[in-house]
């Protein structure tokens, strides 16, 4: 598969491959958290592949992301269809989608400190080590992002799908996600009657309003050189994003001091710490489970949460059900 990152000005290509790093499994990533199957992603994890569609130019590309050579092989990108499937990108776009899956795979985010902790607790942290896991999908910008961490907000699982799906249907941009911009624009009776958003659908235009019109500059949450605890204060301060919306934003930033409280983890720690309680157990003491693991508690649950879906010796191979966020 010809390397596009080589290109020269002028030359058109409808494969590109970007260089990982020693060991990093991309499924592991894109498997590592329900996001894979959220519009405008497609996964199909038998085939160990991720679909995205993008925006490019003034139309669109569907784009599959795979690492056909394993662990710490390059990841190909290819134009299935749309934008660049016949005649080719050329390489100021595939320099911008380039862009984007690096973020969305956290390649430059540095987790050695992490690791280290792993392989230090031993048994069954240091195969998270091991296997390099931690690198949690994300979205190419942070107010996909947070569209969807909204959308989880007190729902099942299948109701944050549907919602994601028809928001990317209703804005009308050939399948790529929406920006604050159109979202905007849609308004929240729109929002919340055809992409059956609810109460939420104030909250996301309300959002969306405040970025488009500088009133909420995400870049600066995405360099915060605060606490965590003045970060968390100013999520929250958003309408729509209490403690558990939060965290998980938070975690999206690559900040992991705080675990997102809900039903999953109140039943996996109940399950995994406390099997004999025979009293209710608070969210203090299931929380302070992870207390040891300072600034990684969020990955170190997410480690134990993961390798209890998919097996002790699966960990790091991008099983996870979709049904689990």
């Amino acid at each position: 598969m010809p390397d596009a990152s080589k290109g020269r000005a002028g030359i058109r290509s409808s494969t590109h491959a970007l260089e990982t790093m020693p060991g990093f499994d991309f499924a592991g990533t894109a498997y590592s958290h329900g996001w894979y199957a959220l519009a405008p992603n497609r996964g199909d994890a038998a085939e160990r592949s991720l679909d995205r569609t993008w925006r490019v130019g003034d139309g669109t590309a569907w784009i599959r992301l795979s690492q056909p050579r394993g662990p710490g092989g390059s990841i190909e990108m290819e134009v299935l269809s749309g934008r660049g499937a016949r005649s080719g990108l050329p390489d100021a776009a595939w320099r911008g989608i380039e862009r984007d899956v690096r973020h969305m795979l956290r390649l430059d985010e540095d987790l050695s400190a992490f690791h280290s902790l792993c392989r230090r607790a031993g048994p069954p942290f240091d195969r998270a080590a091991a296997c390099g896991f931690g690198r949690l999908l994300r979205s190419p910008t942070l107010f996909e992002d947070l569209v969807k961490v909204l959308a989880t907000t007190n729902t099942q699982w299948s109701g944050t799908k549907a919602m994601v799906s028809k928001l990317v249907e209703l804005a009308g941009e050939g399948g790529a996600f929406p920006g604050p911009e159109r979202v905007a624009e849609l308004g929240a009776a729109r929002i919340r009657d055809r992409a059956r958003w609810g109460y939420r659908a104030p909250y996301l235009v309300g959002l969306a309003r405040a970025i488009a019109r500088g009133k909420l500059d995400l870049a600066r949450w995405e360099s915060w050189d605060g606490t965590t605890e003045e970060l968390e204060e100013d999520i929250r301060s958003v309408a729509g994003f209490g403690p558990y919306a939060a965290a998980h934003v938070l975690t999206l930033i690559g900040r992991y001091d705080r675990i997102g409280v809900d039903t999953v983890f109140r039943e996996f720690v109940r399950r995994a710490h406390f099997p004999r309680a025979r009293r209710p157990v608070s969210d203090q003491r299931m929380l302070a489970v992870y207390d040891r693991w300072g600034e990684w508690k969020m990955l170190a649950y997410w480690f134990e949460l993961w390798t209890d879906y998919v097996g002790d010796d699966s960990a790091g191979e991008g099983t996870k059900p979709e049904s689990e966020r």
